[in-house]
């Protein structure tokens, strides 16, 4: 009956501190839109912002997956290529954050800005969201330049 009582006492306080996890990281969430910040949502994965300029980090925030969705979030280009993919499993992480930059470095099939400037799709395999799209338009954040070198052009 004590292991019983015992058993009961812990559940209470994993659920209690997962509640408290949820709730804290949800009023992250809530103080970066307060911020002017504009997310674009589908299920429980994020975007931040609509329009970049190239240069800039995107940033993908995903906080609620359940434990039985499990896919791949893949990034294509306004030219219909995939530029990066991520995989998820709502049973190993229930949330996470990362970023990427669009650049040229290394890449045959994007050698230019032409290749970025446009509307991006972010779509989910494995489980019903809709895609997530945004834009890159054709202006540099300060420095940007350094990351989308022309590789297009005839080197003779």
């Amino acid at each position: 009956m004590e292991k019983k009582f015992t058993s009961i006492i812990i559940a209470g306080v994993v659920v209690a501190t997962v509640a408290v996890l949820i709730y804290f990281a949800s009023q992250e969430i809530q103080k970066s839109h307060d911020e002017g910040f504009e997310w674009l949502t589908s299920g429980p994965f994020s975007v931040q912002n609509y329009q970049h300029r190239l240069g800039e980090n995107i940033f993908i925030v995903a906080y609620g997956i359940a434990p039985n969705e499990k896919g791949v979030i893949r990034v294509f280009t306004p030219k219909n290529i995939e530029y990066i993919s991520y995989l998820f499993d709502g049973s190993v992480k229930s949330q996470f954050n990362v970023y990427f930059k669009p650049d040229t470095v290394g890449k045959k099939d994007r050698c230019s800005t032409e290749d970025f400037v446009g509307v991006w799709t972010m779509k989910f395999e494995g489980v019903p969201y809709p895609p997530i799209q945004f834009e890159f338009i054709n202006e540099f954040i300060e420095g940007g330049e350094a990351d989308i070198i022309d590789l297009c052009k005839d080197v003779t």
